[in-house]
């Protein structure tokens, strides 16, 4: 490979363009969504990859030794286990609503991306971005039509005088809204004349939850609900 006019390999340049491209793509999806980790850090962390993978794989040429060298592939690994750090930021936990996971899976795919891209495998790169788009995209209306559930906790705060017959009247509402009870735990406030029920509940992930929430609140009897 013949350098260019300011000394710079022409195929490092591709290389280095291409990776602000593809992961820039995948940034902007998630800055759309107005995800944690947006269009510059994914732009910056597929670039840093491929910087790092072309400086293993050219730095014989340019240092001019054979023995100043780095192994591309131990490098990889070393650059796909060190994103993690940065993938477990995009993480929060709400109570029980874990947030960010899909934003830390397209850290750690644009690290590859740049690894790939480093590497000169253009194609793969492509397809892969292409590929990567089909999901955050595609996937996600998908998703909203299958039969997922998810488990929440809801704590109600009951009068302790006539606490069976609203309670009975808040597990109806459950059944009538499809919200299934998987457990629930009592606990008994004498000096508060208040009983607490922490229910688990389990409910369709289209099912809209505020609604049934709302009902519950107005029963007569019940002080507080926490959802």
């Amino acid at each position: 490979m013949a350098a260019g006019e300011w000394g710079v390999d022409p195929q490092i340049l591709i290389r280095l363009i291409l990776s602000i491209i593809l992961g820039g793509v995948i940034g902007l999806e998630r800055e759309i969504h107005g995800r944690p980790a947006g269009f510059r850090t994914h732009v910056m962390v597929c670039l840093g990859s491929a910087t790092l993978i072309l400086a293993s794989e050219f730095s014989v040429k340019y240092m001019g030794s054979s023995q100043v060298m780095f192994n591309p592939d131990r490098l990889a690994a070393g650059i796909i286990t060190g994103i993690g750090f940065l993938g477990a930021g995009a993480i929060m936990r709400e109570q029980n609503i874990v947030r960010g996971l899909t934003t830390a899976g397209c850290i750690w795919f644009v690290a590859g991306l740049g690894i790939v891209v480093g590497k000169g495998f253009y194609s793969l790169a492509i397809l892969a971005t292409l590929g990567a788009l089909a999901v955050l995209t595609w996937f996600r209306y998908m998703e909203f039509r299958l039969p997922v559930t998810y488990y929440q906790d809801l704590s109600i705060h009951f009068v302790s005088h006539g606490y069976e017959e609203v309670q009975k009247q808040c597990e109806e509402i459950f059944r009538a809204r499809g919200i299934r009870v998987d457990s629930k735990n009592l606990l008994i406030d004498n000096l508060e004349n208040e009983i607490r029920v922490r229910y688990r509940v389990i409910f369709k992930k289209t099912l809209e939850r505020e609604t049934p929430v709302l009902e519950i609140s107005k029963l007569p009897g019940v002080r507080k609900v926490i959802l």
